[in-house]
């Protein structure tokens, strides 16, 4: 998929309604409204630095395109996106665009943004994309890298920030994901990081956890046959059993023979933190071939899961983009005179009155029984037709009228919230659309 869907094509068609009419300064956000309407999901990376996040970035590439280093290495925000887009429009000025062919690239434009967490003026690039900055929405979705495993005060804030970007149908429609870099080096498991997240962050966001060595390893092709045969010399050595080691340095004393100091150095940067050591030596016994190994590297990193949840986003595009473009109309309107502003509410208008938008809404809705607590309570059938009803795709008229009556109960229940009750009214339109579709009265 390219461009996002029809509501996002009309977003587009009555902005372009608007050039020349709002004035010089409402121009480029104009013109790259419309972009973005034309693009795949504009996902952004942010993080500190030394968080890891360009060698997350160059496993996402299958590339090495981003420098990396322990201090700051990026200065300003740069795009990647697939060569099928041609030249690519950009937000500002002063970003830059790589076309590159990674395994993404037609689903998502992926940016890349300076660290927040240093004293330099690059951090400013960041903020223009987020809450509070004049490119605020420019990017419909983030993916944010932390700095360890707790959210800390300051982050808590940037999510905050972010959460009112995504705000749209049911206010919170989760295009934001966390991820905990360097899991390697994480001695708390990785579910209970994400618990105390969650207790912490009453948002909805997606949760991934990375070794980002190991996922760039695998895809800029370093597991190779020196990685088997290092893997195998490990696994022969009689002190073995007693691992994980405490320190590099005792597995460069029991290989430093049979292997040199590059050899040994590129395994290190491949791998990470030595205790994961045991985990993959045994993993990987009777593995002779490096396609074979690098599979265990990819499991093992949980970039394919973070790829995953990229993917699973890109399928709304149309509901992510429709609504970080619509915030960037409304926060255009607030900085124009009376009658500029009129025509740029009276285009809002046109789109949230329009079909494409209302479709968004039960896309919405499916969105909240999948990554919610919404759905807990719901029994895997009920949560199934829900669903089906929701996207459209068909549901037998008995269990069409099943749920119509489950969920008007929902709506009903004095005890549920607000969110539940409009997402209860959303699924009974879908049943009595189902139940309505010709041949129903003759089935039933």
């Amino acid at each position: 998929m390219t461009a996002p869907g029809p509501a996002a094509e009309l977003v587009a068609e009555h902005c372009r309604k608007l050039f020349g009419l709002l004035g010089q300064a409402a121009e480029p956000v104009l013109r790259d409204i419309v972009a973005q309407c034309g693009q795949p999901l504009r996902v952004l990376l942010v993080g500190d630095v030394s968080t890891g996040k360009s060698t997350l970035l160059n496993a996402l590439l299958s590339a090495s395109l981003a420098e990396t280093a322990f201090e700051e290495t990026t200065s300003r925000v740069t795009w990647y996106y697939g060569p099928h887009l041609g030249t690519l429009r950009l937000p500002d000025a002063s970003h830059r665009a790589v076309a590159a062919g990674f395994p993404l690239a037609d689903r998502i434009v992926l940016g890349d943004t300076p660290g927040l967490n240093t004293p330099s003026e690059n951090p400013r690039e960041t903020l223009r994309m987020m809450a509070g900055g004049d490119l605020a929405g420019a990017a419909a979705a983030y993916v944010c890298v932390l700095g360890g495993t707790e959210v800390s005060g300051l982050w808590e804030e940037h999510l905050e920030g972010l959460a009112a970007l995504s705000a749209g149908p049911f206010d919170l429609v989760g295009n934001m994901v966390l991820v905990v870099p360097k899991i390697d080096m994480v001695d708390d498991d990785i579910g209970d990081i994400e618990c105390r997240a969650r207790e912490k962050i009453p948002l909805t966001f997606r949760f991934a956890g990375v070794n980002q060595l190991m996922a760039a390893a695998v895809r800029t092709g370093a597991v190779d046959r020196r990685t088997v045969a290092v893997l195998d010399a490990l696994r022969a050595l009689p002190s073995f059993g007693s691992w994980p080691p405490e320190s590099w340095a005792e597995v460069w004393e029991e290989l430093s023979g049979p292997f040199s100091d590059a050899d040994l150095t590129a395994f290190k940067d491949s791998v990470g933190a030595p205790d994961r050591l045991p985990e993959l030596v045994r993993t990987t016994a009777g593995m002779d071939h490096p396609s074979a190994v690098a599979a265990v590297f990819e499991r093992m990193s949980g970039l394919a899961h973070l790829e995953a949840v990229l993917a699973d986003l890109a399928e709304d595009a149309d509901l992510f983009t429709t609504t970080a473009v619509l915030l960037r109309m409304r926060r255009l309107a607030v900085g124009l005179l009376d009658a500029p502003a009129a025509r740029v509410r009276s285009a809002i208008a046109g789109v949230t009155s329009s079909e494409p938008y209302q479709d968004l809404w039960p896309r919405a809705g499916a969105r909240l029984i999948r990554h919610t607590s919404v759905g807990d309570g719901l029994d895997p059938d009920d949560q199934e037709t829900a669903l089906r009803l929701l996207s459209g795709h068909g549901c037998p008229p008995a269990e069409a009228a099943a749920a119509l009556t489950r969920w008007s109960a929902r709506e009903a229940d004095p005890f549920a919230d607000s969110r539940t009750r409009h997402l209860a009214r959303l699924v009974q339109d879908a049943a009595l659309r189902a139940l309505a579709e010709p041949g129903t009265e003759e089935t039933l």
